[in-house]
């Protein structure tokens, strides 16, 4: 578990999965994210446990007893076949907790805990038109974009454009 100044970063559990369904399955987020089935229910949430709830990457974001999110630093390739190898943020929050800072935290947190255990570049990156994501991931350092890939979202029914940007392992974290 990991603790910030207003969050706590626990593991995923089963007990998660309402939830977790209930708010990847709102357009306005699932439109930013690449990853989920669409539509997304809950089985997709308990799959998503099952296979991540034990490790140390994956973690809720818990504001003041609310579950408000989701944040991961897992392989790259763990979530789809057409990325490569090296260590992946990604993130979500439900609509409420959007414009508060919350995310840039979390991640801070996550990047801090997973640079103790390893020493390596790690990756990220937004759909196009997400100003949030693009603001979280330059205020902890990340640089680029060095390229925009097509991958496939399953809400949008095929490929989109993702800026790609990268936190080099001996880079600062703000």
């Amino acid at each position: 578990m990991l603790r910030t100044e207003r969050l706590v970063l626990r593991p995923v559990r089963a007990g998660d999965a309402d939830w977790i369904a209930t708010e990847i399955a709102r357009p306005e987020v699932q439109q930013w994210l690449t990853s989920p089935p669409h539509p997304y229910r809950l089985a997709h949430a308990r799959d998503f446990i099952a296979r991540f709830g034990s490790g140390p990457g994956t973690r809720v974001i818990d504001a003041g007893g609310t579950s408000c999110g989701v944040i991961t630093i897992e392989a790259a390739n763990s979530f789809a076949d057409d990325r490569s190898e090296g260590w992946e943020l990604g993130y979500w929050l439900r609509v409420d907790a959007w414009g508060r800072g919350l995310m840039t935290e979390a991640a801070r947190a996550m990047l801090t805990d997973h640079r103790a255990r390893h020493r390596a570049t790690i990756h990220s990156g937004w759909i196009t038109g997400n100003a949030g994501s693009a603001r979280v991931l330059a205020k902890l350092g990340f640089l680029g974009p060095t390229e925009t890939l097509r991958r496939h979202a399953h809400f949008r029914g095929g490929p989109v454009p993702v800026e790609r940007v990268h936190l080099p392992a001996d880079a600062p974290l703000p």
